[in-house]
């Protein structure tokens, strides 16, 4: 019986090792750089593979801190920008549809002053995707793959309950972690992406809150080794959004602090309120109407009743 378990055994290494010896990342593909790195980092210091996703993940946001730095600047600035560039648009829609050439460049012009006036460019807001997808994509996709090469060691190279890297969580703590810190790090972030999107904003946000709450039973059957790296990438962000909050940090890095509301424009709703919008029906405009009318009449009958009681009780003195 030891014999059948010992054979097993070294089937099983042996397998591994063909996979890992059939390993053959390509200098182009991102996904196998990550893998490397990842490899890299586990090879030279001897962490586990769970330390070495979490170490190769804070360099990479090392190394994008100050995209992010850059990325909040103009976020800040626009936000700003916002009521003047609204102001400007409505204007250029009053004119109609048949607006000359000559008003036309006169408007590019002004919006490109405005531009300059605050400092910022509506381009600069795509460097971070720009940059984070590539990334993002090529870790997702290297520790899908990682588990059929690297198996053997990622089996026994987990950490605290987790100790099996190529399978999912059993207590689905990182998945529900993911979510969690997600959905935190919008609401954390959600008065500034009101402000520089007044018009999409909110819908914005609870699309974002609706896919924490998706995501969970989608990346529940993703092994371990990957659902740990998004745990560790959002803690990061969601620290950073944290820190971002603090006025001092902000003025140090440059971060405009976010505009005063706008009277007339509605804020961002919380969590609980967008759910209750959600399930309560919406009253359709004319139900506004007629509660509106149905308010002023109650108002009226109600002065009109003070009023007549007013005049009962000065005819009782006389």
């Amino acid at each position: 019986m030891d014999k059948l378990f010992q054979d097993q055994t070294d089937a099983a290494e042996a397998a591994a090792n063909v996979a890992a010896a059939s390993w053959d990342p390509t200098w182009y593909n991102v996904a196998d750089q990550a893998v490397n790195a990842i490899n890299f980092v586990h090879n030279s210091t001897g962490w586990s593979y769970g330390l070495s996703i979490v170490g190769v993940t804070c360099v990479i946001r090392v190394f994008m801190f100050p995209i992010f730095v850059r990325s909040q600047q103009n976020s800040s600035r626009m936000a700003h920008m916002q009521p003047e560039m609204q102001a400007l648009r409505a204007k250029l829609e009053s004119l109609g549809k048949n607006v000359d050439q000559e008003t036309q460049i006169m408007y590019g012009l002004q919006m490109k002053a405005l531009f300059e006036k605050y400092g910022c460019n509506p381009f600069r807001a795509l460097l971070l995707p720009l940059f984070q997808m590539p990334v993002f994509t090529g870790m997702f996709f290297g520790l899908r793959k990682m588990p059929e090469y690297f198996g053997q060691e990622l089996s026994n190279s987990g950490l605290f309950w987790f100790t099996d890297l190529t399978v999912p969580d059993p207590y689905y703590i990182l998945s529900v972690g993911s979510a969690m810190t997600f959905l935190v790090t919008i609401e954390l972030g959600k008065e500034q992406m009101m402000a520089s999107n007044p018009r999409q904003g909110q819908m914005v946000v609870n699309i974002f809150r609706g896919m924490s709450l998706i995501m969970i039973p989608v990346i529940s059957s993703f092994p371990a080794c990957l659902n740990w790296y998004w745990l560790t990438n959002n803690c990061i962000t969601m620290g950073q959004s944290m820190a971002f909050r603090n006025p001092t940090i902000r003025k140090q890095l440059g971060i405009w602090e976010p505009p005063k509301p706008v009277p007339g424009v509605k804020q961002a709703d919380g969590i609980v309120e967008s759910l209750q919008k959600a399930v309560s029906p919406q009253p359709s405009e004319a139900d506004k109407i007629t509660s509106h009318n149905e308010a002023v009449d109650a108002k009226k009958k109600m002065a009109a009743a003070t009023k007549g009681r007013y005049r009962y009780k000065r005819s009782r003195k006389r």
